[in-house]
C-alpha cells in the first residue's frame, strides 16, 4: 500500500561544518582557501535541500565563522533531538598532491569501547541519553545492565552510521572521485555519541590543485551537498516507515460499493434479489475482516522490540501512532532498543 508523509515525524539531521574561527582546518596550497569556509558553504547548501523536503529538518552546529569544541557539537545535535549527525570536512595529504577523492568515516570499535567506559561512569549522561530507561540505569547497581544497554546503543549507532555512509558514498561517486569505496572506521571525537548515529564526510583534498579549485566553486559545492542529501533520502526510505492511510482508503471503497447498490432505479423483484445476493458477500467480508482485526489488536497489550523494528513500523502494525507509543513508554526522540518491552495499550 502507498504511504503518506506526516510532517510532525520529520527526521532531524544535525549538519556539522568542520573547524571554524581560530581553527581554520586544512589550507589549500594554491589559493590558500581554508577548510572552515568550504565546510560551512557545503553545510548551508545541504541545509537548504533538507529544509525544502517535508521529511527532514536540518540544524547547523555552527552558522558562521566561529570556533566550537568537539563536545559542544554533539551537544547542539542532542539539544535539537537529532536522529543523525553529518560532519563535513576537507582533507589534505602530507605525502602527495596527486591524492584526491571523497571518503566517509564512521565510529571505530576501539573508540566505541573507550567511549562506552566513559559513559558508564556518568549516570547523569545515561539518563539524558537513554530516555525512560536512563532512570533505571542511574539507580541500578548492576554494572552488567548498564554495559548491556549502552553496548546496544553503540552497536546501533555504528550499524546505522555505516548504513548511512554506504548510501552517501553511492551518491558521491556519481559526482566526485572516491578515495575509499566503503565507509572507513576511525577514532574521531565527533563520531563518539552513542545516541546519535554519525558520519564524517571528507569532500576532497585541498592538497590536490584540481580539487582545491573545485571545492572553492559554488556549483561544485552544490553537487556534493545534493549527493549527501540524496544519500540521506535513500537511507530514510529504507530505515523509516511513515504512517499509512490504508484504513481510510478501504472505508471509502466500501461506502462507494454500498452507494452503487442502493442508488439504482427500482428494478423488478427478480433483479432486486440478484443485487442483494451480490451485495451481501462483500459487506460480510468487510465486517468479518474488521472484527478479526480489532480482536487481534485488542488481545496484544505489550511487545518486545526485535532487530530492525522502528517506532513507526510498530505503530503501523498495531494500529496506533508513534506519539501514543512514545507517551505510553516514556520514549524520547522515537528511539527504541532491542529487548525493550513496550506497552501497546
Amino acid at each position: 500500500m502507498p504511504t503518506v508523509v506526516v510532517a510532525k515525524h520529520k527526521m532531524v539531521i544535525a549538519i556539522d561544518p568542520g573547524h571554524g574561527g581560530k581553527d581554520p582546518g586544512a589550507i589549500g596550497k594554491s589559493s590558500r582557501v581554508k577548510e572552515k569556509h568550504i565546510t560551512l558553504a557545503i553545510s548551508k547548501q545541504l541545509k537548504r535541500l533538507l529544509d525544502a523536503d517535508a521529511n527532514f529538518k536540518a540544524v547547523l552546529t555552527r552558522r558562521s565563522d566561529y570556533y566550537i569544541g568537539v563536545n559542544k557539537r554533539s551537544e547542539v545535535a542532542r539539544k535539537h533531538k537529532a536522529n543523525l549527525l553529518v560532519s563535513i570536512h576537507a582533507d589534505v595529504s602530507p605525502v602527495s598532491k596527486s591524492v584526491r577523492g571523497a571518503s566517509v568515516w564512521v565510529l571505530s570499535n576501539r573508540r566505541a569501547n573507550n567511549e562506552m567506559g566513559k559513559w558508564l561512569e556518568d549516570h547523569e549522561k545515561q539518563s539524558e541519553l537513554l530516555g525512560g530507561i536512563g532512570s533505571v540505569l542511574s539507580g541500578n547497581k548492576e554494572r552488567y545492565l548498564d554495559t548491556t544497554v549502552l553496548d546496544l546503543q553503540f552497536s546501533h549507532a555504528q550499524r546505522a552510521g555505516y548504513d548511512l555512509g554506504k548510501n552517501v558514498l553511492k551518491e558521491l561517486k556519481k559526482v566526485v572521485p572516491l578515495v575509499r569505496r566503503t565507509p572507513q572506521h576511525a577514532s574521531l571525537a565527533v563520531l563518539r555519541s552513542p545516541d546519535i548515529p554519525s558520519i564524517l564526510v571528507e569532500t576532497g583534498f585541498l592538497s590536490n590543485p584540481k580539487e582545491e579549485r573545485n571545492l572553492s566553486h559554488g556549483a561544485y559545492q552544490k553537487k556534493i551537498a545534493r549527493a549527501i542529501y540524496t544519500g540521506l533520502v535513500n537511507y530514510r526510505r529504507t530505515n523509516y516507515v511513515n504512517i499509512p492511510v490504508a484504513k481510510k482508503t478501504k472505508k471509502k471503497k466500501t461506502s462507494q460499493t454500498k452507494r452503487k447498490v442502493t442508488h439504482k432505479t427500482t428494478p423488478s423483484s427478480k433483479n432486486k434479489a440478484v443485487s442483494k445476493t451480490k451485495a451481501k458477500p462483500t459487506t460480510k467480508r468487510v465486517k468479518i475482516h474488521r472484527k478479526t482485526q480489532k480482536k487481534v489488536v485488542r488481545s496484544i497489550k505489550s511487545y518486545v522490540v526485535k532487530k530492525d523494528d522502528t517506532l513507526y513500523s510498530l505503530a503501523r502494525k498495531y494500529g496506533t501512532t508513534p506519539a501514543k507509543l512514545s507517551k505510553l513508554n516514556n520514549i524520547k526522540n522515537n528511539r527504541i532498543f532491542v529487548g525493550q518491552k513496550l506497552r501497546l495499550k
